[in-house]
């Protein structure tokens, strides 16, 4: 039997460790029976889950990081395999946050709503806006948690894929510094 290829998967606050091998996958400890991926379209894929059907709409980011539609849901997830994870574990350095957090279109779609204000706090997953793309309404949801920043859509607006709509401002680019307060 061959080693299971490792991965860390992470939706949202929480990371998930999946082992692929021979006998199927396993995330975070437990079995699945798992076949597919088969090809249903253009970017499209549609896999079978301990004996249940399930399609996904898979957008490749960059750096490991895929946008996914399910079940008219979308969902931002990092994948990264075992050796950048134990790299990135042995660097003292944290994400470099230089600047604003860009939430950007998965793919071309129509915004529908606006769900947030500029200059609103919001927390890792709170809704943003909600982008309609192949007759699926997708909520878009915040990557970090801070300060909306700029939102550079309408409701009623036509977006292309990549395409920024609204900037979040991390807690660390929210505070102002000792010696600016007094002027």
């Amino acid at each position: 039997m061959t080693n299971p290829v490792r991965y860390h998967v992470t939706v949202g606050a929480v990371t998930l460790q999946v082992e692929i091998d021979a006998e199927g996958v396993r995330v975070d400890g437990e079995r699945f029976s798992v076949s597919g991926p088969e090809p249903a379209g253009p970017n499209v894929y549609s896999f079978l889950v301990d004996g249940a059907s399930h399609t996904v709409l898979a957008e490749r980011g960059g750096s490991g990081v895929w946008d996914l539609q399910l079940r008219g849901r979308s969902h931002r997830v990092e994948v990264v395999d075992e050796r950048t994870k134990v790299m990135r574990d042995m660097s003292p350095a944290g994400p470099d946050l230089d600047g604003p957090v860009l939430v950007r279109a998965p793919m071309p779609g129509l915004v529908v709503k606006v769900k947030v204000d500029e200059g609103e706090l919001v927390e890792v997953g709170h809704g943003l806006l909600v982008v309609e793309a192949m007759k699926m309404e997708n909520s878009l949801t915040a990557p970090v948690g801070g300060r909306v920043g700029t939102i550079h859509v309408v409701a009623g607006q036509t977006v292309e894929k990549d395409e920024i709509l609204m900037e979040m401002m991390p807690p660390e680019m929210d505070r102002v510094p000792p010696d600016e307060e007094s002027e």
